[in-house]
């Protein structure tokens, strides 16, 4: 893959978190605690009904794409149950049970609010799939800005409330969230239009949903334990200790989910990079020297995180003092998820994934167990502590499962580096404040300057390509 695609790619993640770092701390300026917990409270829903009405086929999507004679036939195999199952759902609960999203989710009696939860619940599965037809075409450019298009649009009206005058309550927050949405499906949809006429005029193909059923199912269950093990923090803080210490758990996870600019990434490409390595029987080997310098790039970017952390305090409202502690736990959990997708990629290319259900299973039982202790103790600190170890300990486990099944790395110098980036994060954030705060920083400043005198060759090497680039343009 060549630099411009690489960097087209990133647009998408890289302008999402710029675009976020300008929302987030107006949204914590006018809108209360309470709501922005239940914006995070929509998106894990929405994210959960995703998971159950798409089956795992999007998953056997990306897997059967490359492999595929009739690529619209595909889309249209994998594509209709998810989407028919989703607005059979949502008419159903309108129908029967009205009120139903916005008390469950919102803590909110309102129909109006019920219905714009669905119309963003049935974005998010549309807008899935018809992300994956550009995905898997390599349609860089126009990937990045379907990805981008519903940040911005929700930054253009909370921005617009502001300045309008407009009330800054849970109705027009929501409101935001789902004409956002929508609209990026409206956007999508105009950039896979000859894809989707191509999709409606195929011929639809039973087997071909049953083969992929087969392949995704256990993908599915696996996504569900993933998801309970990922979101019971959300839930659990919830009960424990109400809605506006979640909200300030929720902004620490929001600016943690900045390190998703390389999970996004890194997870576009990789997936269907290595499937087609394994069909071309090549480039195998170069996997190993990827985890160790994925494993490294993350210890840097929690040394950076720690060092800067204080900087999030400056743009937030008193009440959210607490993030910039939390921060550091709650940006892990995405930068192990990334790394694990090359660790544990012998899974998903031996077609074992079963094994992934198992693990998510055994890493949710431990998540509960240890926000049960340490939430009541440390509260929003204890939610993303304990979130933290277990998904820790789910990635040690994929990562030497899928070495077993698949092909072997050097494990222990993986798994020594993460342990140390846990350890120090935990520290951080459940006994860091501001007297102790330089310690850490004296600590993370070390470390980052070992890390790149262990990386000093590569490091030269770029930045004397760098220099290059820069004066071929000036010539």
């Amino acid at each position: 893959m060549n630099a411009r695609k690489l960097l087209s790619y990133a647009l998408g993640p890289v302008g999402g978190a710029a675009v976020g770092l300008v929302s987030l701390p107006l949204i914590s300026w006018y809108y209360p605690p309470e709501d922005v917990a239940r914006i995070m409270l929509l998106q894990t829903v929405a994210s959960l009904v995703l998971l159950m009405m798409s089956f795992g086929l999007d998953q056997a999507y990306v897997r059967e794409y490359h492999d595929a004679d009739d690529k619209p036939a595909l889309f249209k195999a994998l594509s209709m149950t998810p989407m028919a199952a989703g607005l059979l759902l949502c008419a159903a609960v309108m129908l029967f049970k009205p009120g139903w999203p916005s008390e469950k989710i919102l803590d909110l009696h309102s129909t109006a609010l019920s219905l714009l939860c669905l119309l963003f619940f049935l974005g998010t599965l549309a807008g899935r799939y018809l992300a994956l037809i550009l995905r898997m075409q390599e349609r860089a450019l126009a990937f990045s800005v379907s990805q981008l298009t519903p940040k911005v649009l929700i930054l253009v009206f909370v921005a617009a409330y502001v300045l309008s005058g407009l009330p800054t309550d849970t109705f027009t927050l929501i409101l935001a969230y789902a004409l956002a949405q929508t609209l990026a499906v409206t956007v999508l949809a105009v950039q896979t239009r000859s894809e989707l006429k191509a999709a409606a005029a195929a011929q639809w193909s039973g087997k071909t949903l049953k083969e992929s059923l087969r392949y995704g199912l256990p993908l599915a269950f696996g996504g569900l334990a993933y998801w309970g093990f990922t979101s019971a923090d959300r839930f659990l803080l919830k009960e424990l200790g109400g809605l506006s210490e979640l909200g300030v758990y929720s902004m620490a996870v929001s600016f943690g989910a900045v390190a998703l600019v390389f999970q996004s990434v890194f997870s576009t490409i990789w997936a269907p990079m290595v499937f087609k390595w394994v069909k071309e029987n090549s480039n195998l080997e170069k996997i190993s020297g990827i985890a160790l310098t994925m494993t490294d790039a993350m210890a840097a970017v929690i040394c950076l995180v720690g060092i800067f952390s204080p900087l999030v305090s400056l743009i937030l409202p008193p009440q959210y003092s607490a993030v910039q502690f939390i921060l550091l736990s709650s940006m892990l959990y995405p930068l192990l998820y990334t790394l694990t997708e090359v660790t544990g990629i012998g899974i998903n290319v031996s077609r074992k994934t079963w094994l992934i259900t198992v693990l998510s299973v055994f890493a949710l039982l431990c998540n509960l167990i240890l926000l049960y202790w340490l939430v009541p103790r440390f509260g929003a600190r204890g939610a993303a502590a304990a979130t933290a170890v277990s998904f820790w300990l789910f990635s040690v486990l994929k990562t030497e499962i899928s070495a077993r099944v698949w092909q072997d790395l050097p494990r222990w110098r993986i798994y020594g580096k993460m342990c140390a980036c846990l350890l120090g994060s935990l520290t951080y954030t459940l006994w860091g404040n501001a007297a102790n705060y330089y310690v850490f920083a004296a600590v993370w400043l070390c470390l980052l300057l070992a890390l790149g005198f262990a990386h000093r060759q590569s490091l030269a090497a770029a930045g004397k390509a760098i220099k290059g680039r820069l004066k071929t343009g000036q010539t």
